[in-house]
Protein backbone atom coordinates (compact mmCIF):
# COMPACT_ATOMS: atom_id res chain seq x y z
CA UNK A 1 0.00 0.00 0.00
CA UNK A 2 2.78 2.37 0.82
CA UNK A 3 4.44 1.72 -2.55
CA UNK A 4 1.18 2.46 -4.31
CA UNK A 5 0.85 5.83 -2.56
CA UNK A 6 4.43 6.74 -3.44
CA UNK A 7 3.73 5.91 -7.07
CA UNK A 8 0.70 8.15 -7.12
CA UNK A 9 2.69 10.97 -5.49
CA UNK A 10 5.50 10.56 -8.04
CA UNK A 11 3.08 10.75 -10.94
CA UNK A 12 1.47 13.94 -9.54
CA UNK A 13 4.84 15.58 -8.97
CA UNK A 14 5.94 14.62 -12.51
CA UNK A 15 2.80 16.11 -14.06
CA UNK A 16 3.02 19.24 -11.95
CA UNK A 17 6.66 19.78 -12.85
CA UNK A 18 5.79 19.37 -16.51
CA UNK A 19 3.26 22.15 -16.25
CA UNK A 20 5.72 24.34 -14.42
CA UNK A 21 8.34 23.78 -17.09
CA UNK A 22 5.97 24.77 -19.85
CA UNK A 23 4.90 27.82 -17.96
CA UNK A 24 8.49 28.63 -17.10
CA UNK A 25 9.68 28.46 -20.74
CA UNK A 26 9.55 31.85 -22.47
CA UNK A 27 10.15 33.28 -25.90
CA UNK A 28 10.82 36.88 -26.87
CA UNK A 29 11.53 38.94 -30.01
CA UNK A 30 14.09 41.69 -30.47
CA UNK A 31 11.38 43.92 -32.04
CA UNK A 32 7.61 44.05 -32.04
CA UNK A 33 7.17 45.13 -35.68
CA UNK A 34 9.07 44.89 -38.94
CA UNK A 35 8.69 45.37 -42.68
CA UNK A 36 8.98 42.73 -45.45
CA UNK A 37 12.68 41.95 -46.11
CA UNK A 38 13.77 42.74 -42.52
CA UNK A 39 15.09 40.22 -39.94
CA UNK A 40 13.85 39.52 -36.42
CA UNK A 41 15.55 37.41 -33.74
CA UNK A 42 13.62 35.07 -31.43
CA UNK A 43 15.22 33.88 -28.18
CA UNK A 44 14.12 30.85 -26.11
CA UNK A 45 14.92 30.84 -22.38
CA UNK A 46 14.19 28.63 -19.38
CA UNK A 47 13.35 25.66 -21.65
CA UNK A 48 14.37 22.75 -19.37
CA UNK A 49 12.16 19.99 -20.76
CA UNK A 50 14.03 16.77 -21.49
CA UNK A 51 11.85 16.09 -24.43
CA UNK A 52 12.36 19.59 -25.81
CA UNK A 53 10.02 22.04 -27.53
CA UNK A 54 8.75 22.71 -31.00
CA UNK A 55 8.39 26.25 -32.34
CA UNK A 56 5.26 27.29 -34.18
CA UNK A 57 5.21 30.22 -36.64
CA UNK A 58 3.64 31.30 -39.94
CA UNK A 59 5.97 30.00 -42.60
CA UNK A 60 4.03 31.73 -45.37
CA UNK A 61 5.40 35.09 -44.22
CA UNK A 62 8.50 34.01 -42.26
CA UNK A 63 11.54 31.92 -43.10
CA UNK A 64 14.39 30.86 -40.87
CA UNK A 65 17.76 32.05 -42.03
CA UNK A 66 19.91 30.79 -39.14
CA UNK A 67 19.68 29.49 -35.59
CA UNK A 68 21.85 28.34 -32.70
CA UNK A 69 20.02 25.53 -30.88
CA UNK A 70 22.78 23.10 -29.88
CA UNK A 71 23.14 21.58 -33.33
CA UNK A 72 19.56 20.43 -33.52
CA UNK A 73 17.19 21.04 -36.39
CA UNK A 74 14.93 23.65 -34.90
CA UNK A 75 12.09 22.90 -37.29
CA UNK A 76 11.89 19.16 -36.35
CA UNK A 77 14.06 18.51 -33.30
CA UNK A 78 14.04 19.81 -29.80
CA UNK A 79 14.34 23.54 -29.19
CA UNK A 80 16.69 23.97 -26.28
CA UNK A 81 17.16 26.64 -23.64
CA UNK A 82 19.16 29.60 -24.99
CA UNK A 83 18.21 28.90 -28.58
CA UNK A 84 18.34 31.97 -30.91
CA UNK A 85 16.47 31.84 -34.19
CA UNK A 86 16.73 34.50 -36.89
CA UNK A 87 13.67 34.90 -39.09
CA UNK A 88 13.48 36.88 -42.30
CA UNK A 89 10.17 38.38 -43.32
CA UNK A 90 9.32 37.33 -46.84
CA UNK A 91 8.81 39.92 -49.57
CA UNK A 92 5.04 39.72 -49.58
CA UNK A 93 2.79 42.51 -50.84
CA UNK A 94 0.74 43.68 -47.90
CA UNK A 95 -1.83 46.44 -48.28
CA UNK A 96 -2.44 46.52 -44.52
CA UNK A 97 -0.54 45.56 -41.37
CA UNK A 98 -0.65 41.85 -40.43
CA UNK A 99 0.06 40.14 -37.12
CA UNK A 100 1.85 36.74 -36.89
CA UNK A 101 2.26 34.63 -33.73
CA UNK A 102 5.07 32.47 -32.32
CA UNK A 103 4.31 29.60 -29.94
CA UNK A 104 6.52 27.20 -27.98
CA UNK A 105 5.04 23.69 -27.39
CA UNK A 106 6.37 21.02 -24.99
CA UNK A 107 6.82 17.89 -27.14
CA UNK A 108 6.07 15.60 -24.21
CA UNK A 109 2.97 17.28 -22.74
CA UNK A 110 1.85 19.26 -25.84
CA UNK A 111 1.43 22.27 -23.52
CA UNK A 112 1.98 25.69 -25.21
CA UNK A 113 3.58 28.81 -23.83
CA UNK A 114 1.82 32.15 -24.12
CA UNK A 115 2.21 33.21 -27.77
CA UNK A 116 3.99 36.41 -28.76
CA UNK A 117 3.02 38.56 -31.73
CA UNK A 118 5.01 40.31 -34.45
CA UNK A 119 3.34 43.01 -36.56
CA UNK A 120 4.40 43.00 -40.20
CA UNK A 121 3.91 46.49 -41.62
CA UNK A 122 2.15 47.05 -44.94
CA UNK A 123 4.47 47.73 -47.87
CA UNK A 124 1.96 48.41 -50.63
CA UNK A 125 0.46 51.88 -50.99
CA UNK A 126 -3.23 51.76 -51.81
CA UNK A 127 -4.09 54.51 -54.23
CA UNK A 128 -7.62 55.80 -54.47
CA UNK A 129 -8.71 56.56 -58.00
CA UNK A 130 -9.12 60.30 -58.48
CA UNK A 131 -12.03 61.74 -60.29
CA UNK A 132 -11.12 64.56 -62.62
CA UNK A 133 -13.78 67.22 -62.91
CA UNK A 134 -13.77 69.77 -65.66
CA UNK A 135 -14.62 73.27 -64.42
CA UNK A 136 -16.70 75.56 -66.55
CA UNK A 137 -14.77 78.59 -67.85
CA UNK A 138 -15.18 81.75 -65.78
CA UNK A 139 -17.62 84.34 -67.07
CA UNK A 140 -16.46 87.48 -68.91
CA UNK A 141 -19.76 89.31 -68.28
CA UNK A 142 -18.91 92.79 -66.95
CA UNK A 143 -22.27 94.47 -67.63
CA UNK A 144 -24.59 96.41 -65.32
CA UNK A 145 -28.16 95.17 -65.23
CA UNK A 146 -29.79 98.33 -63.81
CA UNK A 147 -28.67 101.87 -62.96
CA UNK A 148 -30.62 104.52 -61.03
CA UNK A 149 -29.52 107.86 -59.55
CA UNK A 150 -31.38 109.58 -56.70
CA UNK A 151 -30.91 113.15 -55.38
CA UNK A 152 -30.49 113.84 -51.66
CA UNK A 153 -34.10 115.10 -51.53
CA UNK A 154 -35.34 111.72 -52.82
CA UNK A 155 -36.12 112.89 -56.35
CA UNK A 156 -35.01 110.95 -59.43
CA UNK A 157 -32.01 112.20 -61.39
CA UNK A 158 -32.85 111.70 -65.06
CA UNK A 159 -30.00 110.19 -67.08
CA UNK A 160 -29.46 110.98 -70.73
CA UNK A 161 -29.62 108.71 -72.62
CA UNK A 162 -31.84 106.25 -70.73
CA UNK A 163 -29.83 103.39 -69.21
CA UNK A 164 -28.74 100.53 -71.44
CA UNK A 165 -26.15 97.93 -70.41
CA UNK A 166 -24.32 98.51 -73.69
CA UNK A 167 -24.10 102.32 -73.24
CA UNK A 168 -21.24 103.57 -71.08
CA UNK A 169 -21.56 107.41 -71.00
CA UNK A 170 -24.43 109.37 -69.37
CA UNK A 171 -25.18 113.00 -68.42
CA UNK A 172 -27.61 114.61 -65.98
CA UNK A 173 -28.36 118.09 -64.59
CA UNK A 174 -29.55 118.83 -61.05
CA UNK A 175 -30.70 122.01 -59.32
CA UNK A 176 -28.25 124.06 -57.29
CA UNK A 177 -30.04 122.99 -54.11
CA UNK A 178 -29.12 119.32 -54.72
CA UNK A 179 -25.92 118.70 -52.81
CA UNK A 180 -25.41 114.91 -53.01
CA UNK A 181 -26.68 111.94 -55.01
CA UNK A 182 -27.08 108.21 -54.38
CA UNK A 183 -26.33 105.54 -57.02
CA UNK A 184 -28.24 102.25 -57.13
CA UNK A 185 -26.81 99.68 -59.58
CA UNK A 186 -27.11 95.91 -60.03
CA UNK A 187 -24.97 93.41 -61.97
CA UNK A 188 -25.97 91.07 -64.77
CA UNK A 189 -23.59 88.44 -63.37
CA UNK A 190 -23.55 88.11 -59.58
CA UNK A 191 -20.00 86.70 -59.75
CA UNK A 192 -18.67 89.94 -61.22
CA UNK A 193 -17.48 92.85 -59.05
CA UNK A 194 -18.51 96.52 -59.03
CA UNK A 195 -16.59 99.55 -57.70
CA UNK A 196 -18.11 103.08 -57.58
CA UNK A 197 -15.65 106.00 -57.46
CA UNK A 198 -15.32 107.66 -54.04
CA UNK A 199 -16.55 111.08 -55.21
CA UNK A 200 -20.06 109.60 -55.54
CA UNK A 201 -20.40 110.15 -51.77
CA UNK A 202 -19.08 113.73 -51.82
CA UNK A 203 -20.95 117.01 -52.27
CA UNK A 204 -21.43 117.95 -55.92
CA UNK A 205 -19.43 120.99 -57.03
CA UNK A 206 -21.87 123.73 -58.08
CA UNK A 207 -21.56 125.05 -61.62
CA UNK A 208 -19.37 122.15 -62.75
CA UNK A 209 -19.61 118.63 -64.22
CA UNK A 210 -19.09 115.98 -61.56
CA UNK A 211 -17.81 112.76 -63.18
CA UNK A 212 -18.64 109.52 -61.38
CA UNK A 213 -17.25 106.19 -62.65
CA UNK A 214 -18.69 102.70 -62.03
CA UNK A 215 -16.09 100.00 -62.86
CA UNK A 216 -17.32 96.42 -63.34
CA UNK A 217 -14.83 93.50 -63.37
CA UNK A 218 -16.03 90.15 -64.73
CA UNK A 219 -15.56 86.82 -62.92
CA UNK A 220 -12.51 86.04 -65.11
CA UNK A 221 -10.73 89.03 -63.52
CA UNK A 222 -9.66 90.29 -66.94
CA UNK A 223 -12.73 91.77 -68.61
CA UNK A 224 -13.57 95.27 -67.32
CA UNK A 225 -16.13 97.91 -68.29
CA UNK A 226 -16.51 101.50 -67.03
CA UNK A 227 -19.84 103.36 -66.89
CA UNK A 228 -19.33 107.16 -66.75
CA UNK A 229 -21.95 109.52 -65.28
CA UNK A 230 -21.43 113.31 -65.70
CA UNK A 231 -23.72 115.22 -63.30
CA UNK A 232 -23.86 119.01 -63.63
CA UNK A 233 -25.03 120.91 -60.57
CA UNK A 234 -26.39 124.36 -61.43
CA UNK A 235 -24.43 127.37 -60.13
CA UNK A 236 -25.33 128.93 -56.79
CA UNK A 237 -26.69 132.50 -56.69
CA UNK A 238 -24.33 135.27 -55.58
CA UNK A 239 -26.94 137.92 -54.71
CA UNK A 240 -26.38 139.14 -51.12
CA UNK A 241 -28.51 142.33 -51.20
CA UNK A 242 -31.76 143.53 -49.66
CA UNK A 243 -34.68 144.50 -51.87
CA UNK A 244 -36.32 146.66 -49.20
CA UNK A 245 -35.75 147.73 -45.60
CA UNK A 246 -38.08 149.52 -43.14
CA UNK A 247 -37.56 150.65 -39.53
CA UNK A 248 -40.68 151.24 -37.46
CA UNK A 249 -38.97 153.54 -34.93
CA UNK A 250 -37.67 155.89 -37.68
CA UNK A 251 -40.51 157.19 -39.85
CA UNK A 252 -38.27 159.24 -42.16
CA UNK A 253 -35.89 156.30 -42.92
CA UNK A 254 -35.37 155.77 -46.65
CA UNK A 255 -33.66 152.66 -48.05
CA UNK A 256 -31.50 152.60 -51.18
CA UNK A 257 -30.33 149.30 -52.72
CA UNK A 258 -26.80 150.52 -53.34
CA UNK A 259 -26.36 152.17 -49.92
CA UNK A 260 -25.00 150.11 -47.03
CA UNK A 261 -24.61 152.65 -44.16
CA UNK A 262 -27.40 154.75 -42.60
CA UNK A 263 -27.87 157.19 -39.72
CA UNK A 264 -31.07 156.21 -37.92
CA UNK A 265 -32.62 158.88 -35.63
CA UNK A 266 -34.69 157.46 -32.81
CA UNK A 267 -36.09 158.63 -29.50
CA UNK A 268 -34.12 158.21 -26.28
CA UNK A 269 -36.57 155.57 -25.06
CA UNK A 270 -35.88 153.19 -27.97
CA UNK A 271 -33.86 150.10 -26.87
CA UNK A 272 -34.14 148.06 -30.08
CA UNK A 273 -35.29 148.48 -33.67
CA UNK A 274 -38.25 146.78 -35.34
CA UNK A 275 -36.71 145.86 -38.72
CA UNK A 276 -38.67 144.63 -41.75
CA UNK A 277 -36.72 143.52 -44.83
CA UNK A 278 -37.11 141.70 -48.14
CA UNK A 279 -34.22 139.74 -49.72
CA UNK A 280 -33.34 140.18 -53.39
CA UNK A 281 -32.71 136.40 -53.56
CA UNK A 282 -34.81 133.85 -51.71
CA UNK A 283 -31.72 131.60 -51.45
CA UNK A 284 -29.85 134.17 -49.32
CA UNK A 285 -29.88 134.28 -45.51
CA UNK A 286 -29.82 137.16 -42.98
CA UNK A 287 -28.35 137.64 -39.52
CA UNK A 288 -28.80 140.80 -37.36
CA UNK A 289 -26.46 141.78 -34.52
CA UNK A 290 -26.19 144.69 -32.05
CA UNK A 291 -29.96 145.31 -31.89
CA UNK A 292 -30.21 145.39 -28.09
CA UNK A 293 -29.80 148.07 -25.41
CA UNK A 294 -29.30 150.78 -28.02
CA UNK A 295 -27.41 153.93 -27.10
CA UNK A 296 -26.44 157.01 -29.02
CA UNK A 297 -23.67 155.82 -31.36
CA UNK A 298 -24.66 152.14 -31.29
CA UNK A 299 -24.36 150.15 -34.54
CA UNK A 300 -26.93 147.62 -35.71
CA UNK A 301 -25.48 145.26 -38.37
CA UNK A 302 -27.54 143.37 -40.96
CA UNK A 303 -25.41 140.64 -42.64
CA UNK A 304 -26.76 139.07 -45.85
CA UNK A 305 -25.14 135.80 -47.10
CA UNK A 306 -25.79 134.64 -50.66
CA UNK A 307 -26.22 130.99 -51.67
CA UNK A 308 -22.63 130.80 -52.93
CA UNK A 309 -21.25 132.35 -49.73
CA UNK A 310 -21.01 135.98 -50.91
CA UNK A 311 -21.61 138.40 -47.97
CA UNK A 312 -22.76 142.02 -47.73
CA UNK A 313 -23.35 144.05 -44.57
CA UNK A 314 -25.77 146.92 -43.87
CA UNK A 315 -24.87 149.20 -40.91
CA UNK A 316 -27.45 151.31 -39.01
CA UNK A 317 -25.80 154.07 -36.93
CA UNK A 318 -28.09 154.96 -34.01
CA UNK A 319 -28.61 158.71 -33.35
CA UNK A 320 -30.69 159.54 -30.28
CA UNK A 321 -32.23 163.04 -29.57
CA UNK A 322 -30.84 165.16 -26.68
CA UNK A 323 -32.53 164.96 -23.28
CA UNK A 324 -34.80 167.90 -22.13
CA UNK A 325 -34.58 168.65 -18.38
CA UNK A 326 -37.68 170.17 -16.79
CA UNK A 327 -36.98 173.03 -14.39
CA UNK A 328 -38.55 173.06 -10.95
CA UNK A 329 -41.00 175.93 -11.14
CA UNK A 330 -41.45 176.07 -7.41
CA UNK A 331 -37.80 176.82 -6.87
CA UNK A 332 -37.48 179.52 -9.57
CA UNK A 333 -37.99 183.20 -8.63
CA UNK A 334 -38.96 185.26 -11.70
CA UNK A 335 -36.77 188.23 -12.34
CA UNK A 336 -38.48 191.72 -12.21
CA UNK A 337 -38.02 193.36 -15.56
CA UNK A 338 -39.05 197.08 -15.61
CA UNK A 339 -40.05 196.98 -19.24
CA UNK A 340 -42.38 194.08 -18.66
CA UNK A 341 -43.98 195.84 -15.71
CA UNK A 342 -44.46 199.01 -17.76
CA UNK A 343 -46.02 197.12 -20.66
CA UNK A 344 -48.38 195.26 -18.40
CA UNK A 345 -49.38 198.54 -16.73
CA UNK A 346 -50.13 200.16 -20.05
CA UNK A 347 -52.24 197.24 -21.13
CA UNK A 348 -54.12 197.38 -17.84
CA UNK A 349 -54.79 201.10 -18.12
CA UNK A 350 -55.93 200.68 -21.70
CA UNK A 351 -58.40 197.98 -20.75
CA UNK A 352 -59.82 200.12 -17.93
CA UNK A 353 -60.19 203.15 -20.20
CA UNK A 354 -61.94 201.05 -22.79
CA UNK A 355 -64.41 199.72 -20.32
CA UNK A 356 -65.25 203.28 -19.03
CA UNK A 357 -65.79 204.50 -22.58
CA UNK A 358 -68.20 201.69 -23.34
CA UNK A 359 -70.15 202.34 -20.17
CA UNK A 360 -70.56 206.10 -20.93
CA UNK A 361 -71.94 205.31 -24.34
Amino acid sequence: MKKFLNLILFICIFCFCGVIRVDAATIKLDKTSAKPGENVTLTVSDAKSNSGYTLGYDNTLLEITSGSCGGSNIETDKVKDGCNVIFKIKQASLTSDKSVSFTLTDKASSEETTPITLVIKANTVVTTPTTTTTQAPKSNNANLKTLEVKANDGSDVVLSPAFNSGVYDYTATVDATIKTININATLEDNKSNMIISNNANEELVAGENNKIVITVTAEDGVTKKAYNINIKREALTADATLKSLEIKECKDFKFKEDKFSYNVKVANSVNSLSIDYVLSSLDATVSISGNKNLKNGSKVKILVTAEDGTKKEYILNIVKSLKVTKKNVNNVVPEKNPLIIMALSMIGFGLIGGIIYVVKK
